[in-house]
This record gives C-alpha cells, sequence and structure tokens, in this order.
C-alpha cells in the first residue's frame, strides 16, 4: 500500500493505479503516471536530497483558530521561504546550513510569529498568529494619500535592490470549471528569475523555467479529442505584475488626476505600522483602470504589497478578443531581506468564458523560495525564456528526481482530490477498447520541425532607356485586335514583396523556394527564385547572428501595361492558350533567368522568428523579350489564363520610340536586396 502524508493526502492503493493503466491508451497512461507520479511527489516528496529536511507547519488565526491562507514564512533572515496555501499549511525545505536558524511568519495586520526551527525532521508545527489592530486607529496622518504614495516610489531606491538580484521561485497554474468547481489542468513550474535594478522600469528581466510539469485533468470522452489549452499567464508573471518595478498606473503621478485615494484603518506588518490607501477610478473619469488598496510602511515608506482588480471599463480596454473575462484580480506581496524589499508572491484570478466553452476561472500564481544578491553573470540568451514562449509547451525535459530539491507551493484540498479522482476514474469507468489507431506518418513531424516560412521585401534595381513603347497584336482569322503604347521612364530602382518556404536539410544547409512581385511604378513584374543556403551562427554565446552565404536560381519577368482591349472572339488561341475572356490586358516584358550567389545576415528575434537582411549578386543566363496577355478577372471562382508570345511573334509587332523591334529594354540589374522576417513552425 503506498499512503500520503496524513495531514495532507488521503490514500490510494497501488492496485487501483495499476488497474486504471491497464485499460487506458497510451496517451491517457502518460497523463494518469503524470498524475500519480505529481501526487507521490507532492506528498512523500518532501523527504528528499541528502542534506535537506522539511519543515511542516499549519497557521492558525489564534483567536478564530481558521486557517490563514498566504501568510509569508521565512528562514534565513527571509531568504528561503515558502507561503501557506488556501489551508494555512506549508512545507518548507530546510537546508543544512539553515537548519540552526529561526523560522519567522508574517502576515499584514498580524503580530509576528519567531522561533528557532525545531529539530528536523518532526512533527508538523502549529503556529497561531495573533491580531495586531490596537490603538492604530490614533495614529496621526499629516500627509495627503497621494504625497505618502509619492514619497513611496522616491524612496524605491532606498527600499528595493538597485543592483540585478536573483529569485528561484515557484508557479503554479490552474484552470477551473466555474460552475462545477472542478479543476481541468494544472502547471507547475521552477523559475529563476532575474529582477532588475528598480530604479530601471523599463528593464523588463529575465526568466529561465528550470523545470515544468503538467496534466489535463478534464474527462475524457472514448474516441473523443480534448481541444488544446492554449491560454495561460506564463512564467513571466513575476515581471508582469511587480506593480513597483513597473510603477503601474496607480502609483503613477501621471494618473493620479484619473484616481481618487482615501485612507483606511491602519493594520501592521512584521511588528510595524503600516499605511493602508484604498484607490478607485475618480467619478466622472473613464480613464483609470483599477481599484484595490496599497500597503505602504509608516517608517521607510516601502510598498509592502498591493491587492487590486480591473474595473469593468479596465477589463473592455484589454481587448482580450477570445476571452470574455468578468473578472480580472492580482495581489502582490513584498518581503524584507539584508535591508531591501524583494517580491515574495503573486496572485493573479481571472473569471469568464472563452468563445467557446463554459465559465472558467483562471488561477496563476508566483512564490519566490530563495533570494540571491550576488551579482551572479546573467543567462545566456539560450537559457532565457522568452516572452511569447507559453508556459504549457516549456521544452524542458520531465526530471523527477528534480523536484526533490525545490520548496514548491502546497496544492489547495480541492486540487489534490481532483488529482485523486482523475487518477481513480479509469478504474471505475472502463472505457471500450479503441479503435485500431491510424497510421502514424513520422515524416511530417520531421517536415515540420525543419520548415520555415518567410515574408520579404527588398529592392531590384532596374536598367532600361525612358521610351515611348507600342505593341499591336492581331492574330491571323481573328477578329480580336489590340493595339497599345505607354510612355516609360527610366528605370531606376523597382520594390518587390514576396513570400517563401524553406528546409532544413541539415543544421546549417537550408533549401528554399521564393516569389516575388513588382510592387507599383510603371514597371511590374512577377518572379521566382529556388536554391540552398548555408548559415553560422557568429555569435555563439548571446543572441545568435546568423551569417548566410547561398546560392540560387532566379527568374523574374519585369514589364509594361499597355492597356487593356475588348476580346470579341471567345475561341481565341494565342502561344496554344485559350482566351475566351471579354476583355484581355496587353503587357510587354522581358524575362531574366540568372544565377544568383549571395550573402547575408538573420539576427534572431525569438526562438522561432529570424530578421534577415541578403544581399545578392544576379548572372544572367539568359533573357527573353516577350508580349503576355493575360485575362481579367470575371468572378470570384475565375481562372485567368495567360498568354506568353515570345518576341519577334508573327501575331505582333513591337515599336520602341517608332522604331520596330524584337528586344525590349528593360530588365534587372546585377544587384538584389532583401530584408525579411523569417518564422520556424518549431523552436531552433
Amino acid at each position: 500500500m503506498l499512503s500520503w502524508s496524513k495531514h495532507l493526502y488521503p490514500t490510494v492503493r497501488v492496485s487501483t493505479l495499476v488497474q486504471a493503466v491497464a485499460v487506458l491508451r497510451p496517451a491517457q497512461q502518460d497523463v494518469l503516471f503524470y498524475t500519480a507520479l505529481w501526487l507521490m511527489l507532492l506528498s512523500v516528496s518532501l523527504p528528499a536530497a541528502a542534506q535537506d529536511a522539511v519543515l511542516r507547519g499549519l497557521v492558525l488565526d489564534a483567536g478564530t483558530h481558521q486557517p490563514i491562507p498566504n501568510a509569508q514564512v521565512g528562514i534565513g533572515g527571509n531568504k528561503l521561504g515558502t507561503s501557506t496555501n488556501s489551508d494555512g499549511r506549508f512545507a518548507l525545505r530546510v537546508p543544512a546550513a539553515y537548519q540552526a536558524s529561526e523560522l519567522e511568519v508574517a502576515l499584514l495586520g498580524y503580530r509576528r510569529y519567531m522561533r528557532a526551527l525545531p529539530p528536523l525532521p518532526g512533527p508538523e508545527l502549529r503556529i497561531e498568529l495573533s491580531s495586531n489592530p490596537a490603538g492604530l486607529g490614533t495614529v496621526a496622518i499629516t500627509s495627503s494619500a497621494t504625497s505618502i504614495i509619492r514619497e513611496a516610489v522616491a524612496r524605491i531606491a532606498q527600499n528595493y535592490p538597485v543592483r540585478p538580484t536573483r529569485l528561484t521561485g515557484f508557479l503554479r497554474e490552474s484552470d477551473e470549471d466555474a460552475t462545477a468547481h472542478t479543476y481541468e489542468y494544472l502547471a507547475e513550474g521552477v523559475l529563476l528569475v532575474r529582477k532588475p535594478p528598480y530604479p530601471r522600469p523599463r528593464d523588463q528581466g529575465d526568466v529561465q523555467v528550470l523545470q515544468a510539469r503538467k496534466v489535463d485533468l478534464r474527462p475524457r470522452q472514448p474516441g473523443a479529442a480534448l481541444p488544446p489549452i492554449n491560454w495561460i499567464a506564463g512564467p513571466f508573471i513575476p515581471h508582469r505584475f511587480d506593480f513597483v518595478h513597473s510603477r503601474a498606473e496607480f502609483i503613477s503621478a501621471a494618473h493620479f488626476k484619473d484616481y481618487q485615494y482615501r485612507f483606511s484603518p491602519q493594520t501592521t506588518f512584521q511588528g510595524r505600522a503600516v499605511y493602508v490607501i484604498t484607490f478607485e477610478p475618480r467619478p466622472g473619469t473613464n480613464r483609470a483602470n483599477f481599484a484595490g488598496q496599497l500597503y505602504i510602511d509608516e517608517q521607510s515608506y516601502a510598498f509592502l504589497g498591493a491587492e487590486w482588480h480591473r474595473t469593468p471599463t479596465g477589463i473592455r480596454r484589454e481587448r482580450v478578443l477570445l476571452f470574455r473575462a468578468t473578472e480580472r484580480a492580482y495581489r502582490v506581496d513584498y518581503q524584507r531581506y539584508a535591508g531591501r524589499y524583494h517580491l515574495k508572491s503573486v496572485w493573479y484570478n481571472t473569471l469568464g468564458e472563452p468563445l467557446a466553452g463554459h465559465v472558467r476561472r483562471h488561477l496563476a500564481e508566483y512564490l519566490t523560495t530563495a533570494i540571491d544578491t550576488a551579482q551572479t553573470p546573467p543567462p545566456t540568451y539560450r537559457e532565457r525564456t522568452q516572452y511569447a514562449d507559453i508556459f504549457l509547451a516549456s521544452p524542458t525535459p520531465y526530471d523527477s528526481a528534480f523536484w526533490n530539491h525545490y520548496t514548491i507551493s502546497l496544492p489547495p484540498t480541492q486540487l489534490r482530490l481532483d488529482l485523486l479522482a482523475q487518477a481513480a476514474r479509469p478504474a471505475a469507468d472502463t472505457l471500450p477498447a479503441p479503435a485500431p489507431p491510424a497510421p502514424r506518418r513520422p515524416w511530417l513531424g520531421q517536415v515540420a520541425r525543419r520548415l520555415s516560412y518567410t515574408y520579404a521585401a527588398g529592392l531590384l534595381p532596374l536598367t532600361g532607356p525612358g521610351a515611348v513603347a507600342r505593341a499591336v497584336v492581331a492574330p491571323v482569322g481573328s477578329a480580336f485586335r489590340a493595339d497599345g503604347q505607354a510612355t516609360t521612364n527610366k528605370p531606376a530602382v523597382a520594390c518587390y514583396f514576396g513570400f517563401g518556404a524553406q528546409v532544413a536539410v541539415t543544421k546549417s544547409l537550408a533549401a528554399y523556394g521564393f516569389q516575388r512581385s513588382l510592387l507599383g511604378g510603371q514597371l511590374q513584374g512577377e518572379g521566382w527564385e529556388a536554391g540552398l543556403t548555408y548559415a553560422r551562427n557568429l555569435n555563439p554565446r548571446g543572441r545568435p547572428l546568423w551569417g548566410r552565404v547561398g546560392l540560387g536560381y532566379v527568374r523574374q519577368a519585369v514589364g509594361r501595361s499597355l492597356g487593356t482591349f475588348d476580346n470579341p472572339d471567345a475561341d481565341l488561341q494565342l502561344a496554344g492558350t485559350h482566351l475566351a475572356a471579354s476583355s484581355l490586358t496587353l503587357a510587354l516584358q522581358t524575362q531574366t533567368t540568372a544565377l544568383q550567389p549571395k550573402l547575408g545576415l538573420a539576427l534572431e528575434l525569438g526562438h522561432q522568428l529570424d530578421l534577415a537582411a541578403d544581399l545578392g549578386y544576379l548572372l544572367p543566363l539568359r533573357t527573353r523579350s516577350q508580349l503576355r496577355l493575360q485575362e481579367t478577372d470575371e468572378g470570384f471562382f475565375s481562372v485567368a489564363n495567360t498568354a506568353i508570345l515570345p518576341l519577334p511573334a508573327a501575331e505582333a509587332q513591337v515599336y520602341l520610340a517608332g522604331q520596330p523591334t524584337a528586344e525590349v529594354p528593360w530588365r534587372p540589374d546585377r544587384w538584389l536586396l532583401t530584408v525579411g522576417l523569417c518564422y520556424r513552425l518549431q523552436r531552433r
């Protein structure tokens, strides 16, 4: 029998899990395996690594004997710590070097609790916090609320780190069916968060995901696929909602005119008096997005925390297209260590309804478990998580042993029950034998991992004199006749745009194809290019900068429209093409084929996005002069046929500056510049 901690978890038999696995499909077996393993790590978990011990505790209100959630628990002067969960419980991993230090438990409005750590391991501690509101209503307040906020902002450099600080933190995200009150998915991760200096609010900081794990708790129907979960808050929560560092609008002097502030009854934190300032939109304004409360230390003027929510106007102003939110609420706390205040926890709650689905509650919780003020080097570019990365798609391989070395936040009771229910469900509700799986096509996945797309624009120099061009097309035996002319200035440079695809043959070598169209101006044309590109990273220790060498085969048309003409001949045949449309467009063009060696650079903007620039040199192989007749579109579903008449042609005469000619002088010059964005389907 496998049993969980008597204080935290129910009991599950191994035989139950084995029976459950036996009736599941492979994908479901994976879900069950991770669910069971997760529960083991959350419970028996914390015996742990060799020299670490686990301190467990239950924090209660001394007056009501009710559990106190979100209390800050710290050791080593708050360098290491955790917080109580919704049941008032915590579990803190205590390294050997800290087992002789003091335990500190604090929460706004309560007296601070301090005592020496008991011998570890040991039984669960029962800690009672006493409220401390007495006498605070008599504290004299001589300043206005906005004056206190201004002073707190002015003292940020005194109260918060002025050098980069690295936090180790635990992040949990969960999605709950708001009607049934059952969880639908759970994702957790251990993060390294590099906080930039607080006097630099524009610095976004870095995040490194050390480990992540996830489980889908939605009920499964036989033969039915579950829709993907693709909306989450992400690992940048410790930066996004750090309102002191980002200077949120409700503490910004530029927005004071949009809010009204007032004092609420004062409270205490860590034995010190605290200003409590309530803020909300000023009547008559629609520019304020938030309402809530600020907590500011009376002596140091440090922001100790805040809790706030978006107003209905603030929710509408977000313009979230795929989710109709009815509530967005936030809570952020800070803790003191080494004379400065550091981010302790973030709580972010969203209630609403996706465009397709039932009402859901999304909860994201971040908790700092360790603070490192040493000036460690920042993570390399490859180690850093990017803002566009989603937490559920973390590329970090799952490592079960990893979790035994880090403090995590205990999950609430309902979440633990849902995890256990997910593990036990298949045994009670045996699914019928699944249909034989469709044959897999592994080559499709290989292609997807190697495929990327390019959207690009560029410059194409042109050669040729300015002249009056005229063409007469009169096929023998046909009623169609076109006689058009146009004056063309001396061409200089044409702009173009295009779209392409690229497949990686090896890590450095790729095959590509690209289609381009000249933009506007007198001369127009279509072209394409195909070839090979070799790339090498010139900056392996930082943001990748790829040097590129390539060779392509180019075919490019450059032409001038001479007008659109009626076509009375529904049976018109030109150059083997049937042209039945009632009107045809006539153009005079050259078509050049060439080899193009090129050099370029590509800067990685994100794990899946590059900015590339290439400069090519055209080595012409052949240039042809042509007349192009193309059907005009006559309907949404019509297909326009195009006939190409090589010059000279029996059906046509061409004149340039009044003189008969079979050669059109407009053609691409030697150089070809391309700048574009390359998007990879998979991270490099």
